[in-house]
């Protein structure tokens, strides 16, 4: 059986457009970091930054934010793709007596001088069970949580179940 020439070229986009796919989503995996720090004193600081010039983080925008049992997932999306990018969720070391706790934590981003132009999306992990925060699956279900961006204190996303 013989391939007509032209069969090439109208899979030759298909194939293109399927290694770019793949190449874009494996930029978005591998050029983000997390981690959360829990110190009273550095949210003070990046609370205040906040307030003034923003220039704890570089700029990204928060498109989701959900939970599953104690994993916090912050959807985040942002320019970059030559360099590694890292997120660090802040939060304050109070604990709050009331019932459902609230929380509000500061997301900060650094680019590590990113030129690339790319605009990649990726999901942060936190499991919120490494750490002495107290948050049981029972009390993730209630938690008022409000995540805020560190380069724009009016991009803001709750969590409240």
């Amino acid at each position: 059986m013989k391939i007509h020439p032209i069969f090439y070229f109208l899979l030759l986009p298909v194939l293109l457009s399927c290694e770019d796919e793949a190449s874009k989503k494996a930029l978005s995996q591998n050029l983000s970091t997390q981690q959360l720090t829990i110190d009273q004193q550095r949210f003070d600081q990046a609370w205040s930054q906040l307030q003034t010039d923003h220039s704890n983080s570089d700029p990204f925008q928060l498109n989701g934010l959900r939970n599953d049992s104690t994993m916090l997932m912050i959807d985040v999306a942002y320019s970059g793709g030559c360099e590694e990018h890292d997120f660090e969720l802040i939060w304050p070391e109070v604990i709050t007596m009331i019932y459902p706790p609230r929380y509000t934590v500061i997301l900060n981003h650094e680019s590590n001088n990113d030129a690339c132009e790319a605009y990649l999306s990726s999901t942060l992990y936190f499991d919120l069970s490494q750490y002495d925060l107290g948050l049981t699956p029972e009390i993730m279900d209630v938690i008022d949580l409000t995540v805020i961006n560190g380069s724009d204190g009016d991009d803001m996303l709750k969590l409240n179940n």
